[in-house]
């Protein structure tokens, strides 16, 4: 989870429990001042509460662990996928936008690889993948709603960039390229030699380093190239299910079996503000222009809202931690607070004392 997404969560939690804690406190005292409780009324208030604390409990559960409840394992690669997963590569190293620019220089580069590909035929695609879940309708998505939030299920922000073969001499230039440019572009050198994405600022596993490649490190013909390409020698590891951000090694994905999911039409061809690299207008909007007139930026069929994830998050939290904890503050005081028939019973006994 993403360092801005965890803070927003760590206040809207304690917010939610303040508000919630005060408001059920108000009500209680308000409901003292009157006539005490009979054990019926007690009974049905504690079910209530009892209700309320199990509803805001699983509320924040669903908020916080991951994979989110009701998350499903990926069987297939998604449906409204508009590079042809057999023939893909997808690389992360930190926030997509900036690899986005830099697959694009690759794709469009007339001396390189891939023959100065046009606009029509640039194939870099921004999204999610190496994550091994997907909502219970098959969507991951930026943040928001925590059933499809793509950090959540698992997933790092990636790059797809579509081969013309995936086996022979074109499919190994064009493999050899893209190696290139992920080391030698993707990347910094530290004083102690260790090599560092572009934006370590950004914190969480959904920023770690990946590639993906149509049978992984088992890729008897393309794998080598990568591992040629890596003259710095960065860790190369398999990836799995719950790997962790791992900030100097890179995580390696079969994209077939980790698929890579299309991400939303606004993050597609963005400028980098992250690393604060200027790009030319060609590419953030006669380039999108034309991608999108070819509707292979289309959100329809992805099952992704736009949403304003930070208020999203906000008040999803919030709400489920304000019936949490005013659920405690009422179940508290109904169990406390003597029923009416003992309050009877005590001023029947004080009475025949006196």
């Amino acid at each position: 989870m993403a360092l801005q997404t965890i803070l927003l969560s760590g206040f809207a939690t304690f917010v939610g429990f303040a508000c919630g804690a005060a408001g059920a406190r108000s009500l209680v005292r308000k409901r003292s001042q009157q006539a005490s409780l009979g054990r019926c009324q007690r009974m049905a208030g504690a079910c209530s509460s009892l209700a309320l604390v199990v509803t805001g409990f699983l509320g924040l559960l669903w908020c916080f662990i991951a994979p989110p409840p009701f998350s499903v394992e990926i069987s297939q690669a998604p449906t409204f996928r508009r590079n042809d997963p057999a023939l893909s590569v997808y690389l992360g190293n930190g926030c997509f936008w900036h690899t986005q620019y830099d697959t694009f220089v690759v794709e469009s580069d007339p001396a390189d690889a891939f023959g100065g590909r046009n606009m029509s035929e640039i194939t870099s695609l921004i999204g999610y993948a190496g994550g091994r879940y997907q909502s219970a309708g098959g969507a991951v998505c930026y943040h928001g709603l925590p059933a499809t939030d793509y950090s959540r299920l698992g997933h790092a922000e990636a790059v797809s960039v579509m081969l013309d073969e995936i086996t022979g001499p074109m499919a190994r230039s064009q493999v050899s390229a893209l190696a290139r440019m992920y080391f030698e572009h993707g990347f910094q050198s530290l004083p102690d030699g260790r090599r560092q994405r572009l934006d370590p600022q950004d914190v969480g596993a959904e920023y770690r380093n990946v590639i993906g490649l149509p049978g992984g490190m088992d890729n008897s013909e393309l794998w080598p190239l990568f591992e040629e390409a890596n003259v710095y020698g960065m860790p190369l590891l398999r990836g799995g299910v719950g790997d962790s951000e791992g900030e100097y090694v890179v995580y390696v994905y079969d994209p077939l079996q980790y698929p890579f999911f299309r991400g939303e039409e606004y993050h597609q061809f963005h400028p980098n503000n992250v690393i604060q690299r200027p790009v030319p207008v060609s590419y953030t909007s006669t380039l999108k222009d034309v991608q999108e007139s070819m509707g292979r930026l289309d959100d329809s069929d992805r099952g992704c809202p736009v949403l304003p994830f930070s208020e999203i998050v906000f008040l999803i939290v919030m709400m489920f931690a304000m019936t949490l904890s005013s659920g405690v503050v009422f179940l508290y005081r109904t169990l406390a607070e003597p029923d009416a028939l003992c309050s009877i019973q005590q001023f029947r006994s004080n009475d025949a004392a006196a």
